[in-house]
């Protein structure tokens, strides 16, 4: 499994940052060669990651045109960045273009070790494509009283993608992002998630820490900071990743259930 998408119906979330963490860890702290494709127009992820230079526009992935990406080396970053033109894409014919982008992914999945895909916050073609091209997707949420039916429905949303059309398709995780432990309320909301989703829920958490988006600011992942704050942050992020890794890795990934939407 090594096609990941995060994704969540609900904007800000921390979708692209996870996507740009996951994508230095991947390569930092394992070696592994990594494309992000960046689908959402706004081009957060390509923002962060713009030292590592674009190796073409998303939005290529949806045309005929073939992307012939070469092996990448290891401990790496390949970025196809997002645009502005990508917005045009959800007036596409889905069946002409989805194809297109599962065929394509599939091509730099076997010239990459990960593919993470960031997508826009709304369900529409750009998710859905990058849903059916997918082998798991992480979900993340910030912890307030609608999160449960955010969850509810984005696995609403998976499970009828899975059943039509990818059926591999599989969970890596559902992440609670910028919680707060001091916060009754989302404390609270976490108890809740985990009694309704024990399943999917991973069993670590990234708290609300300055460090990550002064990182990011900056073009580096958190850990290689130098401030207390840093390295606190870091064993959060690493924890999570090291959960969504074990997830791709097993050989009976969380699958998702028709009960469970």
């Amino acid at each position: 499994m090594s096609v990941l998408v995060i994704s969540n119906q609900k904007g800000g979330v921390g979708k692209s940052t996870l996507t740009v963490l996951f994508a230095h860890w991947l390569a930092d702290k394992q070696g592994a060669s990594v494309c992000v494709v960046d689908l959402d127009a706004q081009c957060n992820c390509s923002k962060s990651l713009t030292r590592f230079g674009g190796s073409g526009e998303a939005a290529a992935l949806f045309s005929a045109e073939p992307v012939l990406p070469s092996a990448a080396a290891p401990s790496s970053i390949t970025l196809m960045q997002g645009s502005k033109r990508l917005a045009d894409l959800e007036l596409a014919r889905a069946d002409a273009v989805i194809p297109q982008f599962r065929r394509q992914v599939a091509a730099l999945s076997k010239a990459h070790d990960f593919v993470l895909i960031d997508t826009p916050p709304a369900l529409g073609l750009r998710m859905s494509a990058a849903l059916i091209a997918a082998d798991a997707v992480l979900c993340p949420i910030e912890l307030e009283e609608y999160s449960i039916d955010g969850v509810t429905d984005m696995l609403k949303t998976l499970f009828g993608l899975q059943k039509r059309y990818n059926p591999h398709l599989r969970l890596a995780g559902i992440v609670a992002n910028r919680f707060n432990p001091h916060s009754a309320r989302q404390k609270a909301a976490l108890h809740d998630l985990v009694a309704n989703y024990s399943e999917f829920v991973l069993p670590a958490k990234i708290s609300t820490r300055s460090a990550i988006p002064e990182g990011l600011a900056a073009g580096v992942p958190v850990w290689q900071l130098a401030k207390t704050s840093a390295r606190d942050a870091s064993e959060e992020v690493f924890k999570v990743f090291e959960l969504v890794l074990q997830r791709m890795r097993a050989d009976a990934p969380v699958a998702l259930e028709e009960g469970a939407a």
